[in-house]
């Protein structure tokens, strides 16, 4: 990932009051503010006001105020928003390459892909983020995607014929199409009315975000296949970023690794919050071993699909993501 050098050294002391020609860049972020994401979003724009001292500030709408991911996606590309806390499907409507990080099952464990994205992955993606118009300040976690549903889904046979919503990403949509289920992809803001509708009668969703945004009200089966690990990325415009002075791009990049916080967060609140959902009536559904194995045979072959989908290019970023894997093992 095209990650800039930090060059502070020290954190700069708090001052009394703003300068009156203090900076300010827009943020946007889908999840709200009382959600994971939303605190250390919160952290980051205290962060960068304390480092600058008033000088840079950041300005965080949240809960998709500025609107949808993927559209705000486009719009930071085009230099219309400064940044966004952006998950891995938004990011790869910009870099598609990117979301081979979101393959089905494609690592053995969070503790793998820590060390991928850590040591491996910086910068292989450098140059499709900078022909696409953004530069990346910190990876951030964004969870394990499961699938939430009307009815109870235990293994892939249980989703023929079944109208299920999946993220506008190859990786989802062409996993859940190898399971048998009738894709629909849609924003995450979507996915809750067209289950109230019966549009879709069930829906892949992060965890975490699905929970706290209403997904096991609609949804109560809560199948725990984690066929995705997610990552996202806090992206800059590089209209903005080529704006700014050593200095300023020195404190958001001081301030940006509070986002990997997020990944002892996220991982712990987890199991808190699927207990809540089942307190609240939703029925968590933990696969047995051979449950687990027949979602996960799918998984050549959906990736198969993607790599042709996606082209030559994305090939030669899974040899060197499967490297990556190799080399953490």
């Amino acid at each position: 990932m095209n990650i800039k050098p930090i060059a502070v050294a020290a954190a700069l002391a708090v001052t009394t009051s703003f300068s009156v020609d203090a900076k300010e860049l827009r943020l946007s972020a889908a999840p709200p503010p009382g959600s994971p994401w939303g605190a250390v979003t919160q952290k980051f724009v205290d962060k960068v006001a304390e480092l600058s001292g008033g000088e840079l500030t950041v300005k965080a709408y949240m809960g998709s105020k500025l609107g949808g991911e993927q559209d705000v996606a486009k719009q930071i590309a085009r230099g219309r928003i400064d940044m966004g806390v952006m998950s891995n499907t938004a990011v790869s409507l910009l870099v598609p390459e990117f979301g081979l990080l979101a393959s089905p099952y494609a690592f053995d464990s969070a503790e793998q892909f820590d060390c991928v994205a850590d040591n491996h992955l910086l910068n292989t993606f450098a140059d499709e983020f900078e022909s696409a118009g953004i530069t990346t300040i910190s990876w951030m976690e964004v969870g394990y995607q499961v699938i939430f549903a009307k009815d109870a889904v235990r293994t892939p046979g249980d989703l023929a014929g079944v109208k299920i919503r999946t993220a506008p990403a190859a990786t989802d949509t062409l996993y859940i199409q190898a399971a048998g289920g009738t894709a629909v992809p849609l924003a995450p803001k979507d996915a809750v009315p067209s289950m109230k509708t019966g549009q879709v009668t069930a829906a892949t969703q992060l965890s975490v975000f699905g929970i706290a945004t209403g997904y096991d009200k609609v949804g109560p089966n809560i199948t725990l296949t984690r066929h995705q690990h997610q990552v996202g990325g806090i992206i800059v415009s590089n209209r903005t970023w080529n704006k700014l002075s050593e200095q300023e791009k020195a404190w958001l990049n001081e301030a940006a690794p509070i986002f990997l916080e997020l990944r002892g967060m996220l991982r712990g609140a987890e199991g808190k919050l699927l207990g809540k959902a089942e307190s609240e009536g939703a029925n968590v559904i933990n696969l047995s071993d051979d449950e687990m194995a027949q979602w996960k045979a799918l998984a050549p072959a959906a990736q198969e699909a993607i790599l042709n989908g996606l082209g030559e290019a994305a090939k030669d970023k899974w040899d060197q993501i499967v490297a990556a894997k190799a080399a953490c093992s």
